[in-house]
């Protein structure tokens, strides 16, 4: 009896250390959150700030060549004249860049939806992997410190956890976005390590959160592109009346040098809450903890999910991609790339910073052989 009663014991005492460590991991994870998110605010103000000052800057030239010109000789002031439309050029060119970013989301900003996704492997009798845990309930590490897996484990399931873009192209709620998006391990060389040992992805979830709605929509599969980064989504809209996108079915809206307007969630929540007051962001991490599915219903239900423009210029347009530099993150990946006239020539996938800091879409005429095999999304 009494081995029995210090057995119980013992283990009691184990799963009070578990609690105890799994509560001081979640204040870890929610602090190292609320500093993204911080961070994503310090980064939006700096931007703002950055684009006022060139504007002030540019307004700033213009009044002082005016001025000059008002006192120069003929010669000189034919020069000043000429720098003078260059700087209303670019003072113009700017203003017109923001206002295409402006007139893109207040027209399609609720047909440009946040898509939010989860899966975890398991093996073939269909059993998840699950954190190794040792005698005492913390988790089993590799000789690289990171945490062992296996379907034998005895620890929580492992589940991976990721947002990304999508966009309305048919009102019947069929959504255009990336393949790495509906299917997030395609051409992932981990996910090829775990098939060698017998395990598969499986998907868990795969939503659409649309601004202004408070509930997500489930998204079901209804083409990959053989090669192209490009997939299509349907969603049952119930009802709802939101806006498509036009895409460029001619080919010839993608030109080098043209301005261009990305419109998606880069950075993920991290970024929306950095625009949400700071009430909102503790109400949300307090009521959903660091699930992103949880906190991004929390933040549906509160309204702040909402989408956000970069504008930049197409550097380069090729067969396989539209090379463009407005700015993106991880969580853009399925934004519509617009130019000036409005219209989608691309579907943004990848950036790469060691690249002249450019970014990348798929050219539309990939996505347009699904649109034409799609079925009408069941209402």
């Amino acid at each position: 009896a009494a081995g029995l009663s210090h057995n119980r014991a013992r283990r009691l005492r184990i799963e009070v250390e578990q609690l105890q460590e799994s509560l001081r991991q979640a204040a870890r994870d929610r602090e190292r959150f609320a500093a993204r998110v911080a961070e994503e605010r310090t980064r939006d103000e700096a931007d703002r700030a950055a684009f006022a000052s060139q504007l002030e800057e540019l307004r700033g030239q213009e009044q002082a060549l005016y001025a000059r010109l008002a006192d120069a000789a003929s010669a000189e002031a034919r020069t000043l004249r000429v720098e003078l439309q260059a700087a209303r050029d670019r003072l113009a060119a700017l203003e017109s860049e923001r206002a295409a970013g402006e007139r893109v989301v207040r027209e399609f900003g609720a047909a440009i939806c946040m898509i939010q996704g989860a899966y975890r492997f398991q093996d073939a009798e269909g059993r998840p992997l699950r954190l190794r845990l040792d005698e005492s309930g913390a988790p089993v590490k590799d000789a690289d410190g990171d945490p062992l897996l296996d379907p034998e484990g005895t620890g929580p399931i492992h589940e991976v956890e990721y947002v990304g873009t999508g966009f309305l192209v048919d009102r019947r709620g069929l959504v255009l976005t990336n393949r790495h998006v509906a299917e997030p391990w395609w051409k992932d060389d981990q996910v090829q390590a775990l098939a060698e040992r017998g395990l598969r992805p499986r998907l868990t979830a795969l939503r659409a959160f649309f601004p202004r709605q408070k509930a997500p929509f489930d998204l079901a599969l209804e083409g990959l592109a053989e090669r192209a980064d490009v997939a299509l989504l349907s969603c049952d809209l119930r009802g709802l009346r939101l806006p498509a996108l036009p895409l460029d079915r001619s080919g010839r809206g993608a030109v080098a040098g043209q301005a261009v307007v990305l419109v998606g969630y880069p950075a993920g929540i991290e970024a929306m809450l950095a625009k949400a007051d700071s009430d909102v962001v503790r109400a949300v991490l307090e009521s959903a903890g660091m699930s992103t599915g949880r906190v991004t219903e929390a933040m549906a239900e509160r309204g702040p999910v909402r989408p956000s423009t970069t504008q930049g210029h197409i550097a380069d347009v090729t067969e396989t991609d539209v090379v463009f530099d407005a700015p993106t993150t991880q969580g853009g990946s399925g934004g519509p790339l617009l130019n000036r006239n409005g219209v989608v020539i691309g579907v943004s996938y990848a950036v790469l910073s060691h690249f002249g800091g450019n970014s990348f879409a798929v050219p539309i005429r990939h996505a347009l052989p699904l649109l034409a095999r799609a079925q009408p999304a069941k209402r």
